[in-house]
């Protein structure tokens, strides 16, 4: 009985021993590690500096499963396509500067009184459940 146990806690020894160095090793691996916060590469093997992290500044849906992001890379935005059946696709990239200025012009100015009234109507606030389902069961003559 005493050799069954002996074996089994010098198991146990070296599998928790396993387990503490892979946790060190992925610990160090993780951005903001106390060990120097290395990071695995990515992208050719090309760092990037703290001062250039990466944002999400932008992100419209176009059908129920896909959607354009815009990306911020330091100086550059690119934008993906995703959806839910493929990979990402780069569709374009710009300068940040250039989307920054397209950010600015960003509601058109109206110039005739149509377009503005139908401007006030898209930005008329939404009725609640209730009163759009009251208006949609109302009887009408």
């Amino acid at each position: 009985l005493v050799p069954l146990l002996t074996r089994t806690a010098i198991s146990l020894a070296i599998v928790l021993a396993i387990v503490a160095v892979a946790y060190a090793i992925a610990k160090r691996r993780v951005v903001g590690g106390k060990s120097g916060g290395r990071t695995p590469r990515s992208g050719g093997g090309r760092r990037r500096s703290a001062q250039q992290p990466i944002e999400v500044v932008g992100r419209v849906g176009i059908t129920r499963s896909n959607s354009v992001v815009a990306v911020r890379f330091g100086d550059r935005v690119v934008l993906v396509c995703s959806s839910e059946q493929g990979t990402p696709s780069v569709l374009a990239e710009m300068p940040a500067g250039e989307w920054d200025d397209l950010q600015t012009i960003r509601e058109p100015i109206a110039t005739n009184p149509a377009e503005s009234a139908a401007g006030n109507i898209m930005n008329a606030p939404r009725p609640s459940f209730l009163e759009a389902l009251r208006q949609a069961t109302t009887r009408r003559a």
